[in-house]
């Protein structure tokens, strides 16, 4: 008995073969050949429900996750692409303070940045009592506000080693929570433009912890000046005395 590949009946159940090798195949099904029975129905049974998911529409939203999820992937590439220069226009640590105000702790901070024609507005957040940090961005086309910057990839980089990864939805926004380190930098490629946005964020970690060792030490000093020692009362009393003794001592002299 001659049996057929699975090649063959492949093309079988996709009707692609000739009349007469499927009479000859339909034959050889007739005579009872158990193996290559279950092997059509099989390729049958996978032929029809390919059919059917030919027929499923793929949302949008599903086909940009998975192109991002494919970039994301792959942030070895980020590496060849030229640098755009960055310009700080906003620093929320740089404002002055009210007036009346010598010390402030900021458990927050805001800054945007320039890069070409891109802006990149973000916010670092640190909860009170945790070393981590949430970062809150936004990315945005500075000439074109109205430009969706969706899908694009945003990467949190400490020297080779990718610490964060997030993707900007259809606003251009992003988020992502990371523990302060070293030599730590905000990646944005933007393949489309052949460009990536660079900024270092160790800087702003650096300037937090001043700030609170400044208020710390302000307090200090504000505790120390202001706040009359305990013992003051006392030492008061006892010159009161002392003073009062010696004009006694000079009326009676002069009596």
């Amino acid at each position: 008995m001659k049996h057929f590949d699975i090649a063959k009946w492949t093309e079988f159940v996709r009707n692609s073969v000739g009349e007469a090798e499927r009479a000859a195949m339909q034959a050889h099904l007739a005579s009872g050949c158990r193996r290559c029975r279950q092997t059509a129905e099989l390729l049958s049974k996978v032929a029809g429900a390919a059919r059917r998911l030919s027929q499923v529409q793929v949302p949008d939203y599903a086909l940009r996750c998975a192109r991002a999820i494919f970039l994301l992937q792959q942030p070895e590439k980020v590496q060849i692409l030229p640098r755009i220069a960055a310009r700080l226009l906003y620093d929320s640590f740089r404002e002055p303070l009210p007036a009346g105000v010598r010390t402030q702790q900021r458990l927050s901070r805001q800054a945007l940045y320039q890069a070409g024609d891109y802006w990149l507005d973000f916010r670092l957040e640190n909860e009170s009592g945790t070393s981590r940090v949430t970062l809150i961005g936004q990315i945005q086309h500075g000439e074109h506000p109205g430009k969706r910057l969706e899908g694009v990839p945003i990467l949190l980089v400490s020297g080779k080693q990718v610490l964060g990864r997030a993707v900007s939805n259809s606003l251009g926004e992003f988020q992502m929570e990371y523990a302060p380190t070293k030599r730590l930098r905000l990646y944005v490629p933007m393949r489309w433009a052949g460009k990536r946005i660079e900024l270092p964020l160790n800087h702003y970690a650096g300037e937090r912890q001043e700030s609170k060792r400044k208020a710390r030490k302000g307090s200090g000093r504000r505790n120390g000046r202001g706040r009359p020692s305990a013992d003051k009362p006392k030492v008061i009393a006892l010159e009161q005395q002392d003073s009062g003794k010696q004009k006694r001592k000079t009326t009676e002299r002069t009596r």
